[in-house]
């Protein structure tokens, strides 16, 4: 139950009340009137949390919906605020309190905000982006698979929360789904099989591998699809803080679209068949680069499997300083030979039926939350822990538990255990070397 009912005089939500409305908390409850069911689940879901975050004064979505903090009721409804700030040209909203020096740029606001001017023409166009909003983290809460495996008889507990969803979309266990024309039901259903298929968020972070990429290769004549999902991704990553400030777009700072940016061009690309999926896969690096370049950081070239290593290194550790960038360089360079060679040699794999790759999910979680992605802490301090994720990483990519007769071009390996109980714990911060005792997740093979 809301904690508040609101005095408004729109009664339904559509693209009129959404963005006309003046209140946001208004815009809230008929939110809720609307997606109850939803709201729910996301209070069950899990999240990474930030004990030392400074949170704001004001009530949170969560609060003034419940009365209560749940983070991804919150992460879901400051993406949808940041939908009406954008729309609305609030750019001084938007951008609220980002550190300066990496705050979104007015430029990169309009350019954000001409995609979604574009794509939402009509109300369906908007409903059915909303929906997708909404629905994009229920795969987080437990009881979804669970409730799946109630219905169907199949065990999905152990694939990544995309894949959850989208199953469970399909077994008919996402009500707001029922309100949707079917035309548009069958757009975001294509959307959410491209999402478990290649999380453009992975993508812009070098999460995952190039096969990853070959889902493009159906939207060729399906435009729309990719459209939808990247609005949704993106109002995703707007959301990403909202458990921490829900007064702005706290994640999406410049470095952030830009990376953004850099996945919609190659992902253009490969639909507009352009380029192939290595060559669009490392413009994702190659750009990351050039911008620790701009820094004063080594020219690291693309075609050699050292660098190309670094490079995912860097972009999983979301790495935007010269120190940091040169602190990971000689942490690779001065790995034992033996765990060297294999890491270089994993993060080089592009992934086939002949030769899966392994996408090791939360592994940028795991290096900012264990280094920071400032790389906090002493000369000693900082290496210590950037060497033990690397031998941990290394470990993590190989195959050991894969059957030989697999045909899968990718293996999945969930580590957000491993972040929240070891990387988060004050024992990582004190003995790096701890993670070295710590077991590798099984692997998964994505049944898409």
């Amino acid at each position: 139950m809301s904690t508040s009912e609101p005095n408004t005089k729109y009664r339904k939500l559509d693209k009129t009340s959404f963005f006309a409305l003046e209140d946001d908390k208004e815009v809230l409850h008929l939110v809720h009137d609307r997606f109850a069911h939803e709201l729910e689940r996301l209070k069950r879901a899990y999240s990474i949390s930030n004990s030392n975050a400074k949170v704001p004064s004001t009530k949170s979505p969560s609060q003034i919906l419940f009365g209560h903090e749940y983070d991804e009721v919150n992460r879901t409804l400051v993406g949808l605020l940041s939908l009406r700030w954008l729309y609305n040209n609030n750019y001084d909203t938007f951008r609220g309190a980002q550190p300066e020096a990496v705050a979104l740029t007015r430029e990169s606001f309009n350019w954000i905000r001409d995609i979604f001017k574009t794509g939402l023409k009509t109300d369906d166009d908007f409903i059915a982006l909303l929906t997708s909003i909404v629905v994009n983290d229920l795969g987080k809460d437990p009881q979804l698979a669970s409730d799946y495996c109630a219905k169907t008889g199949e065990d999905i507990s152990a694939q990544n929360h995309d894949h959850i969803l989208f199953k469970a979309v399909e077994a008919g266990l996402v009500p707001s789904f029922n309100r949707l024309s079917k035309g548009e039901k069958a757009d975001i259903l294509r959307s959410m099989k491209l999402g478990a298929e290649l999380n453009f968020g992975q993508l812009a972070q070098a999460e995952n591998v190039p096969v990853s990429l070959t889902a493009l290769l159906e939207l060729r004549e399906r435009p729309r699809i990719f459209e939808l999902g990247f609005m949704e991704q993106l109002l995703d990553i707007a959301g990403a803080g909202g458990h921490e400030d829900w007064t702005c777009a706290k994640v999406m700072i410049q470095p952030v679209l830009d990376a953004y940016r850099n996945v919609f061009e190659a992902s253009q690309g490969v639909i507009a068949g352009d380029i192939g999926l290595r060559d669009a896969y490392d413009l994702i690096l190659v750009r990351w680069g050039h911008k620790l370049k701009e820094r004063g950081f080594r020219e690291l070239k693309i075609t050699n499997n050292h660098d190309r290593a670094l490079m995912r290194l860097l972009c999983m550790g979301r790495v935007t300083s010269l120190e940091t960038a040169q602190l990971y360089d000689s942490a690779l360079e001065d790995l034992d030979v033996v765990t060297k060679t294999s890491l270089i040699a994993s993060l080089n794999v592009d992934g086939s039926a002949g030769q899966p790759a392994v996408i090791a999910t939360y592994v940028p979680a795991l290096f900012t939350n264990g280094v920071g992605a400032d790389g906090a802490g002493s000369s000693d301090e900082k290496r210590r822990r950037v060497q033990s994720l690397m031998r941990y990483l290394s470990r993590v990519l190989k195959l050991d538990d894969v059957p030989t007769n697999s045909s899968a071009a990718v293996i999945e390996r969930n580590l957000l255990e491993v972040v929240q109980d070891i990387v988060d714990s004050n024992e990582f911060r004190t003995n790096p070397e701890v993670l070295d005792k710590q077991k590798v997740p099984g692997g998964v093979i994505p049944d898409y």
